[in-house]
């Protein structure tokens, strides 16, 4: 009996703890207590304890004296449990924010305007601090608000960037802002057939992109060009015209596109009233010459003179005569024993010109349709088949081959070609430019020309005009004939 008493005893001492008992000291150090998310935190125990137990409040445990966590954005608290020899226990907490800072993209602006941003910042602080960053320079700041959104309002935007919004310990990713340049377009000069006038283009700020510009007249293509960040673009002033310039910036890299569309009509100007028509008649008399009076509008188209040539003009279209879907311009007075009227291929060959060039210049319809009728009126009897080709009739009364009107109107029917786009008047002109190259060696007296085939030689005046008309050809055409004959008959005159 006296032996099972004694085994008692000894269990109940063994169990019982001591009267002085304590629980464990603990402190808790750790490495980051706020940072940029992810964030990897150590923590570290320090105190008397046996062991040591980790809460890291991510759903994630560990044991001994340290522990590590990476936390997300967000507030955490890291727990540990400290356990002493005699099974005591102490706790100690620390928390932990992890930030993450997310800027939004703003609507994209253009520059030198305002450009709105916006974020938020997790986990939220109110009034946190949040600066707005664009190459390392800040550019505006904010307050948080008590759900972590923020907000910036840039006065003047002049970069696309890239931004970043920063709080005291995290930043975010960066973003672009999409920023158009400025595009500067105007007209300078006047507007009037004849005047200089220009596009000017310009992109703000330089860095920005290249100009690009296509020219429109009358809805037709005209122009096209690529330059730098400034452009000055001659605008033609040959004819009444509306212009329509699309002009884009090409841009460079991180900036977006613009595009302008500049618009300008190019009419006449005022004209100082005229004292006449413009008609040209025959050594002072009241005899109309057509071939220099369609000579003296070639020359007012030229010269842009609007009024007078509206004028000159409309008093040939009045002198035209029609038959078979052709005009004729007659001479009403006798030559050389000639019939009267008479008709004259060589005229016909420079109204054609002439009005087709008017037509052109003024926009006007009736000019352009009294060009082709002009055209239509080379028939057989206004043409020598010769040498393979043609030979324009000067006089429709003769058959004289003549070399200064053949030349003129080589020269007279590729113009008219070019400006009506007529395949019929190129190929007629080619025709023509055969059979003067085939009996050129036969108007050839070494350094002069005949004036006509079998003739004399030609007098100072028409060896003069036959010099300037070679020399027009020679850079028109690719026949070398027209550049040998010229370079050789000009040492004469």
């Amino acid at each position: 009996m006296l032996r099972a008493a004694g085994l008692v005893l000894f269990v109940m001492l063994v169990g019982a703890a001591p009267a002085n008992a304590a629980p464990p000291n603990v402190t808790i150090s750790a490495s980051a207590t706020a940072g940029a998310a992810p964030l990897t935190v150590t923590f570290q125990a320090s105190g008397d304890a046996a062991s040591y137990h980790w809460q890291l409040g991510n759903g994630e445990t560990a044991d001994g004296p340290t522990a590590g966590a990476t936390y997300v954005a967000g507030l955490w608290t890291a727990t540990v449990t400290a356990t002493a020899a005699d099974g005591e226990t102490t706790q100690a907490s620390v928390t932990v924010r992890s930030v993450a800072v997310t800027l939004l993209p703003a609507a994209a602006s253009r520059y030198g305007r305002a450009a709105t941003f916006q974020g938020k910042v997790v986990p939220a602080l109110a009034g946190e601090p949040v600066a707005l960053y664009v190459g390392g320079r800040e550019v505006a700041e904010a307050l948080a608000d008590a759900d972590g959104a923020f907000r910036f309002r840039l006065p003047r935007a002049r970069t696309p960037g890239p931004y970043e919004a920063r709080t005291p310990v995290a930043a975010s990713a960066p973003v672009a802002l999409g920023l158009h340049p400025l595009l500067r377009t105007t007209y300078v000069g006047a507007r009037a057939v004849g005047g200089r006038l220009a596009l000017a283009a310009r992109v703000v700020p330089a860095r920005a992109g290249t100009i690009s510009i296509r020219l429109y007249r009358d809805g037709i293509l005209v122009r096209k060009v690529r330059v730098g960040a400034v452009a000055r673009l001659h605008v033609p002033t040959d004819r009444i015209a509306d212009y329509r310039a699309v002009v884009r910036v090409l841009p460079t890299k991180g900036w977006l596109g613009a595009v302008r569309v500049a618009r300008a009509g190019v009419r006449c100007a005022s004209d100082a009233p005229g004292s006449g028509d413009g008609l040209v008649y025959y050594g002072g008399s009241s005899q109309f010459q057509p071939l220099l009076s369609f000579a003296a509008l070639n020359n007012l188209v030229l010269q842009r003179r609007c009024g007078a040539v509206r004028r000159l003009a409309s008093a040939l279209l009045a002198r035209g005569v029609r038959s078979g879907g052709a005009v004729f311009w007659e001479y009403n007075f006798a030559f050389e024993g000639s019939p009267v009227p008479w008709r004259s291929g060589f005229a016909q060959v420079v109204a054609a010109q002439a009005l087709a060039r008017a037509g052109v210049m003024l926009r006007d319809p009736d000019l352009t349709a009294a060009a082709a009728a002009g055209f239509r009126g080379l028939r057989h009897s206004l043409l020598i088949g010769i040498a393979g080709g043609y030979w324009i009739r000067e006089y429709g009364f003769t058959g004289q081959v003549i070399l200064n009107a053949q030349l003129q109107s080589i020269l007279s029917l590729g113009s008219y070609a070019t400006v009506a786009e007529s395949r019929a008047a190129r190929r007629l002109a080619d025709q023509l430019a055969l059979a003067t190259q085939r009996l050129l060696p036969s108007f050839d007296l070494g350094c002069w020309a005949r004036y006509q085939l079998g003739g004399a030689a030609a007098t100072a005046h028409y060896q003069a005009y036959h010099v300037e008309l070679l020399r027009r050809l020679a850079a028109s055409r690719p026949e070398p004939i027209w550049r040998q004959t010229y370079l050789r008959w000009r040492r004469c005159v």
